[in-house]
């Protein structure tokens, strides 16, 4: 049930549908104007009946209330304080008593008081009271919209949340174990191939390995002193990391490092950094070069033994000139050594399980430039400009920057300060570490945004030192580009340099240096404070030194702004474009995890993120996001719990197997003492986030008995706290997850099944059966499924001897559930057949033996004999249990179960035949079983039937086999049984299902089933036999008829298929009185009728998959709750529905259909008057339909009218274009039919209901659509369909928008209340009288008062209110014969009236004893069943009835006649012998708004539609209110 504030829809129009709102309509007037910019706003305005004398408008374009649009106005006429604007409620005009047809004269004089008149029943209070009123106007609700109903609980075929996944983990993660540093730097010795400018860039590693005073002795100073900082730069990079640096290296020193440094590192990465400064550049055939031993040559290495040496994995990083052409080579010499391992191991195949495959082509390269390209020689940039870049990103790229923008407010910084900035690049709170950070933030996004999703992983996940290297190398594509060289790298990913986010690094390096001078003086001032500490005596242990002062960057906090921003215009609908568009800021946040500053903000804007759906979740694991919020379990804080616990939520609804995480690092600890610890959260929606922690441990604990011990060691606990929060009404997600979440505790879980035990928790959670929230109804099955399932544990069932308990408390439960067999969710029933499945394959045996006594009770009672009564429910009451007479908080428990043999006809012979089964919970399961197997709902039918079909497929196998089989054969049979000669050694079913007893005398588990001799098919035999055994046994559920010589009435067109309507056999005449109470049709006997249509498709049920009938279905049966329940936790939450958007597709034609029905409304309003006073006998239409309609319903605002015929055929029209829109069957079983059509949400998106004579009522939506007309909801109404002493009438409802319930009744001894919000069965009121239902109306404003008639022609009024005893308020009598309607009008004066099948007519007040108008047909038509409908207007004061003669008479309700006419009849039916026309009218149906009339008959098959011609006559008088004076919208012209 779904609920929307006026302010989101249309103002005024909400609580009810449209059509109850006409009482209120009905007191003002309204005039369309031009649609205000607000949403807020309705599109008309209104004014009171007294601005005009007449009720009509002025033209008074300048009044007050026109500006001030819809006001609320009270008694006296103030308007009451409120922002929101309401309806108003004036008086009545059908108050005014124009009951004359008034002429134009009439209409336009002017100030002529109105005869008052009071409205029935006193109910002019129900709009006077402002309260109601409000409440009223500012709340709609729409019925069967819950996410439930969209699927039917089911999860589409092949889904899988994880597979919206990415890859995240990193399987193949690799480390860079080893690096050798290879330095060829030969100081003083230039190669040959390079000319050196004067100055030139000389620093290496920032050291001049030539100083301008040096020596050959400082020349290998320097030397050293290059390659140890060249490692350093390494080690900031990664300290695990085992570092070899060869300076001028050799090549035997090359290759002996090389491999040994591959023997350490296995088949983990090896890193080999080369740098050739002092060499000749790499030739072109891929060689690169190294000294001889007396540094006298250079010695070319070819990239081939190069490559053997290092072997592979590895890193390879080219600081030299032309270094392109060192990737080029390196590649082709990878294709050489692959194309050798290939050849070596064709032929030595052994080779490849002695020895791993080396992949050659796993290579990584950087390059400082391409192929014809020479390193800058600027003396501002260091020598090794790339290695710089690499090694000392953050040194590097601010010295880029003072180079790159010498005018700004850092131009007094120097280089040499530059390379100062105090701090550490590890603490993020220095000057250093905090540039060091942007850094890492900045590189890493641009990376996410720019590169492939793998190629990112592999490069920037899998490897920290890869990781570091890369980001590095982004700085140097962005600095040495712009001193003409282009870094390459391998594999190669695009340019960067121009990515937006480095303008914003610019201003964090602009802002660092802009302090830079007065760091320094802090730094310097700080470092003599620590100095002169150890001097001074007694000096206090060495302390931290004192933090910077200084103006920290606004880059995170500006970044998260950007994020927010991107969160508030990201769309949540998958088909609005920019969906699923991945924000650029998302590896900042993961960065800003890192502080504690902004730490909460980014946890509350990674929660919103992720709420977005799965993609958001795959998205956020994929950038890395699951090791921090796994570590931020290791917090206590408490402002990040909230926070903490829906993103752990929304990752283990998309992932759930993050559970063996929780488990590694005790993590689910975090989530455990949220849940029971009684501080919560520090946040207002406390249980809301309890409901994720038991969400959580539920996916930690589900299948993994690891987790669920390491809770119940832990937190014990959880299991009372689950338990405690069952009691909590105002939060059915916590009661949910919290069922759910014990459900997957005790699943196979012996301990946890032992606390249940001690705790009684079996029955504290059968207490939430009644549950007003079907999916905590669901839940609770399944939480009982779980503990049913699970075994005993030894020490229950050996020590202690309780094993007789155990089972025993099972029994109870099962006793408890039974009643959810008629629960109106079909997630219930179905969840309902897996916990049987599991009660069933557990005593499997008890249910032989129920199933085989079962048996012999249809054979007792196809032979006639007494039944023994066997209800249950009843039993337990008797034997002094109350527990189950009371779950639904009522008696009536008793009557919504009541056994189907409990009222089957007794004969004098009685069996005598013992029964093991008889009244114990295994007996009536298997009854409701067999009941389920014909669910109104496929996918539970399906269920059942798999269980019974095993059960059945084991009785058949047992030894009872053979003598199953036979009456099985029988009881298929139409031919009266005959008696089944058993011999005499044939053993009762305790005696062939067991050997021994129980110490419960009950059976045990069976033998081996022994081979029968009786032929049959082979294979799975059942399966072939249960669909007609079904049948067989369809007596068992109520609905087939109840003896044999029970048979359809004759020759009725429309009752044909009447089950227990069916005319019972008397052995004298049919008397004039008995006839009068046969249903009207009863005895029509009419030729020549049009033939029946061809069968209809029937309307798919979502994401139903049928039975394979091969094959015998496995028990248990698998539930998917859980599956569904989680996805929850995958839908946007934080964000309203795409319909409540302002300015989305849906909210657009929401808007567009309010105002579309005010408009109908206001168009219409003004000629219901007329409508009193004027002829209805104009036609406007007439189509074929193809069979005689039977029911019809008018839809209050699209042009739809939908019939139904005699079976179960459904057909939507188009009644302004006479084309059929749709048609489709509602698959009722054989001997039902449709019985009453309704809709439901008609001020939205309506759905269509339909009831028929099995007590079914079925939901559907788009019922006008052949491609999506779909099976919303179905369930069985009324369970205990029995004839009445007079016939029957089948099922009967009136549904209430408003109230959101169904009052159902028809052959039954109750009126049944039904909540469609919580779909269940709320009340059961007795009708006190011994007669079937055949109408049934009721008040729509208010909804307490409803109306029925009755077949032997009594009309009774009830009121809910009362208590059961007091709910009859009203009883008449005055008719003789068989009610064919009674209708109390929604709008207009109220007024109730009735109709019989002998023409009489009365009027009704509730508060009269007596009726207060009536019509008694004139001598000349007084006959049994001359009438056939009734048919009121919802609001004009006019009613119509079809007869026998096939005429349609309207009257007012003054009852004076309006019209009599015949509907168009096609000559071929009509005859011409100018005989009577034996066609009697079936079905008459008002338009709820417009004054039309459809009706249809017998013979003919075609619907007439006729209209009140006052239009015509009104136009001048409405011609300036009304749409250019036609008087009705344009979407209808007669």
């Amino acid at each position: 049930m779904t609920r929307a504030a006026s302010s989101g829809l249309s103002p005024g129009h909400g609580g009810k549908s449209s059509a109850e709102r006409l009482a209120d309509v009905n007191h003002m007037d309204m005039r369309p104007t031009k649609l205000t910019n607000s949403f807020g706003l309705n599109g008309y305005h209104s004014q009171t009946a007294a601005s005009s004398p007449n009720g009509h408008y002025q033209d008074d374009s300048g009044s007050e209330e026109e500006e001030e649009g819809l006001q609320m106005r009270t008694a006296n006429g103030s308007r009451p304080r409120t922002t929101r604007p309401m309806l108003s409620r004036a008086t009545s005009e059908s108050a005014s008593g124009m009951r004359h047809r008034p002429t134009k004269e009439d209409v336009r004089r002017s100030g002529k008081k109105k005869k008052e008149l009071n409205m029935r029943h006193g109910w002019e209070a129900q709009l006077s009271n402002e309260e109601v009123t409000r409440s009223l106007s500012e709340n709609f609700f729409m019925y069967y919209e819950e996410r439930r109903h969209e699927t039917a609980g089911n999860l589409p075929p092949g889904y899988d949340p994880a597979s919206v996944l990415t890859e995240w983990r990193m399987k193949d993660r690799l480390k860079t174990v080893s690096a050798l540093l290879a330095v060829c730097l030969n100081v003083g010795v230039d190669p040959p191939d390079v000319i050196k400018t004067n100055p030139c860039a000389r620093l290496e590693c920032w050291v001049d390995p030539v100083p301008p005073d040096s020596t050959n002795q400082s020349s290998n100073n320097t030397n050293a002193q290059i390659g140890k900082n060249l490692q350093s730069q390494y080690e900031n990079l990664s300290l695990r990391t085992r570092y070899k640096v060869i300076l001028d290296p050799t090549i035997e020193e090359l290759k002996k490092y090389t491999t040994q440094l591959r023997r350490t590192a296995h088949a983990e990465r090896l890193l080999f950094h080369y740098n050739g400064h002092g060499v000749p550049k790499p030739t072109q055939s891929g060689e690169v070069w190294c000294f001889n031993r007396s540094y006298t040559q250079y010695i070319p290495i070819s990239l081939y033994d190069l490559q053997e040496w290092v072997g592979a994995p590895g890193l390879w990083v080219w600081d030299c000139s032309a270094a392109g052409g060192i990737i080029q080579g390196f590649l082709e010499a990878a294709q050489k050594h692959n194309l050798s391992q290939q050849e070596a191991l064709q032929k030595d195949p052994n080779r490849a399980q002695q020895q791993a495959i080396t992949k050659w082509e796993d290579c990584i390269h950087l390059a400082a430039c391409r192929e014809n390209e020479v390193l800058p020689t600027n003396p501002d940039l260091p020598a090794d400009l790339f290695t710089s870049c690499l090694t000392t990103p953050i040194m590097m790229a601010v010295r880029f920057f003072i180079l790159q923008n010498p005018l700004t407010s850092t131009s007094g910084v120097s280089l040499a300060q530059a390379r100062n900035i105090p701090g550490k690049v590890s603490e993020r709170r220095t000057p250093l570490g905090e540039l060091n950070w942007i850094f890492t933030a900045i590189t890493d996004t641009i990376a996410w945004n720019m590169l492939p999703k793998p190629l990112f992983k592999k490069l920037f996940r899998q490897d920290l030192m890869v990781a570091a290297l890369f980001r590095n190398f982004l700085l140097a594509q962005r600095v040495m580009r712009m001193y003409h060289c282009h870094p390459l790298s391998y594999p190669a990913i695009p340019n960067t340099y121009d990515h937006p986010l480095w303008k914003s690094w610019d201003l964090a390096v602009e802002m660092i240096l802009s302090q830079l001078p007065r760091l320094i003086e802090q730094q310097k001032a700080n470092d003599a404070v620590v100095e002169s500490v150890p001097n001074a005596p007694q000096a206090p242990p060495q302390q931290a030194p004192p933090e910077l002062e200084y103006q920290h960057s606004d880059f995170f906090a500006d970044q998260l702004s950007a994020f927010e921003v991107y969160l508030t215009s990201a769309p949540s609908n998958p088909g609005a474009a920019g969906y699923a568009k991945p924000p650029e800021q998302l590896p900042i946040v993961l960065q800003v995890l890192l502080s504690q500053v902004h730490r909460l903000r980014a946890l509350i804007l990674l929660s919103k993120f992720l709420d977005l759906g799965p993609w958001a979740v795959s998205l956020a694991l994929s950038i890395g996001i699951f090791p921090y919020v796994l570590k931020l379990l290791q917090s206590q804080a408490l402002e990040l719990k909230a926070p903490m616990v829906f993103i752990w939520s929304r990752i283990l609804a998309v992932d759930s197997s993050c559970q063996t995480d929780l488990l590694k690092d005790h993590g689910f600890a975090y989530f455990t003492n949220i849940l029971v610890s009684t501080n919560g959260i520090p946040m207002g929606n406390v249980a809301e986030h309890r409901a994720m922690c038991t969400f959580i441990i539920a996916i930690f604990c589900k299948d993994m008995n690891a987790a669920k011990m390491a809770v119940l060691d832990s937190n014990p606990e959880v299991i009372d706290c689950c338990l405690r929060h069952l009691h909590d009404m105002e939060n059915p997600l916590l009661r949910q997850f919290s069922l759910l979440c014990l459900s997957h505790m005790v699943r196979d879980c012996s301990p946890v099944k032992d606390q249940f035990l001690a705790q009684n928790g079996g029955s504290r959670i059968a207490d939430r059966s009644h549950d007003p929230v079907a999916e905590v109804r669901v839940a609770c099955l399944n939480a009982l499924t779980s503990f049913i399932a699970t075994g005993d544990s030894a020490d229950v069932c050996v020590e202690h001897g309780e094993e007789l308990l155990v089972r025993r408390q099972e029994e109870h439960l099962i006793g408890v559930v039974i009643t959810m067999g008629m629960d109106g969710s079909i997630m219930v029933r179905r969840e309902l057949t897996v916990l049987y499945s599991e009660f069933v394959l557990k005593y499997m045996p008890r249910f032989l033996t129920a199933a085989w006594e079962q048996l012999l009770e249809e054979q007792d009672k196809k032979r006639g004999q007494e039944q023994n009564a066997d209800d249950f429910v009843a039993m337990q009451a008797i034997e002094g249990s109350n527990d189950l007479q009371m779950i639904n908080g009522t008696r009536a428990a008793i009557s919504h179960n009541r056994s189907a043999s409990a009222a089957l006809p007794r004969s004098t012979k009685q069996s005598t035949r013992a029964e093991t089964s008889r009244g114990t919970v295994y007996r009536a399961v298997w009854r409701q079983l067999m009941s389920l197997s014909a669910d109104p709902h496929p996918e539970i039918s399906k269920n059942a039937g798999a269980i019974v079909d095993n059960v059945l497929n084991a009785v058949l196998e047992s030894p009872l086999g053979t003598h199953a089989e036979a009456i099985l054969d029988s009881l298929q049979s139409q031919e009266p049984i005959v008696d089944i000669i058993l011999p005499a050694t044939t053993p009762t079913a305790s005696e062939a299902l067991t050997k021994t007893k129980s110490n419960d005398t009950r059976p045990e588990t069976p033998p081996s089933p022994a081979p029968s001799s009786t032929s049959r098919p082979d294979g799975y035999f059942a399966l072939a036999r249960t669909a007609s055994v079904a049948a067989a046994m369809k007596n068992l559920i109520g609905w087939g008829p109840k003896t044999p010589g029970e048979a359809s009435s004759p020759g009725s067109p429309t009752h044909t298929r009447r089950n227990s309507a069916a005319t019972p056999y008397r052995s004298r005449p049919l008397t004039p009185y008995d006839a009068a109470l046969l249903p009207p049709d009863a005895l029509d006997n009419i030729t020549g009728r049009p033939p029946h249509q061809p069968p209809a498709n029937v309307p798919p049920t979502p994401f139903f998959k049928k039975r394979e009938k091969n094959t015998l279905p496995d028990l248990p049966l698998k539930s998917e709750f859980f599956e569904w329940a989680s996805s929850h936790f995958r839908e946007v939450q934080m964000r309203p529905n795409e319909a409540d958007e302002p300015g989305s597709k849906d909210y657009n034609e929401r808007l567009w259909r309010r105002n579309r029905n005010d408009k109908i409304i206001a168009s219409t309003q003004p000629l219901k008057e007329a409508a009193g006073s004027t002829p209805w006998d104009k036609p406007c239409g007439y189509f074929g339909i193809g069979a005689a309609p039977v029911k019809m319903v008018f839809h209050q605002f699209e042009n739809h009218l939908v019939t139904s015929d005699d079976r179960d055929s459904i057909a939507v029209w188009d009644w302004s274009a006479e084309r059929q829109l749709h048609r489709f069957s509602n698959a009722n079983p054989r001997g039902s039919r449709v019985t009453e059509v309704r809709f439901i949400n008609e001020d939205d998106t309506a759905m269509l209901m339909i009831g028929s004579s099995d007590g079914v009522i079925k939901i559907y939506r788009n019922y006008e659509s052949p491609e999506h007309c779909h099976h919303v909801a179905s369930f069985r109404a009324l369970s205990d369909l029995v004839p009445s002493d007079k016939g029957g009438s089948g099922l009967v409802f009136d549904w209430q928008q408003g109230q959101g319930k169904a009052l159902v009744a028809g052959d039954d001894r109750v009126v049944r209340v039904w909540g469609v919000g919580t779909e269940l069965a709320i009340r059961d009121i007795g009708t006190r009288s011994s007669a079937c239902i055949t109408s049934l109306t009721s008040d729509q404003v208010e909804g307490n008062i409803f109306v029925a008639g009755f077949g032997n022609g009594s009309v009774k009024a009830y009121d809910q209110r009362c208590e059961d005893k007091d709910t009859l308020v009203r009883g008449w009598n005055e008719h003789k014969s068989w009610i064919v309607g009674v209708h109390l009008q929604r709008g207009g004066m109220r007024e109730l009236i009735s109709a019989d099948s002998s023409g009489h007519i009365r009027l009704w007040d509730l508060r009269y004893p007596g009726a207060v108008a009536a019509i008694n047909p004139p001598a000349s038509r007084q006959e049994p069943r001359s009438l056939r409908t009734l048919s009121v207007h919802e609001h004009a004061p006019v009613f119509a009835t079809g007869g026998k003669d096939h005429t349609i008479r309207v009257y007012n309700t003054d009852l004076k006649p309006l019209s009599t006419f015949e509907p168009y009849m096609s000559y071929l039916r009509v005859g011409l012998s100018g005989a009577p026309r034996n066609a009697p009218i079936t079905a008459t149906a008002f338009h709820p708004h417009r004054m039309m009339l459809a009706c249809g008959a017998v013979n003919d098959g075609h619907v007439n539609l006729f209209k009140c011609d006052v239009e015509a006559e009104e136009r001048g008088v409405l011609s300036s209110n009304v749409d250019g004076g036609q008087g009705v919208v344009h979407e209808w012209r007669g």
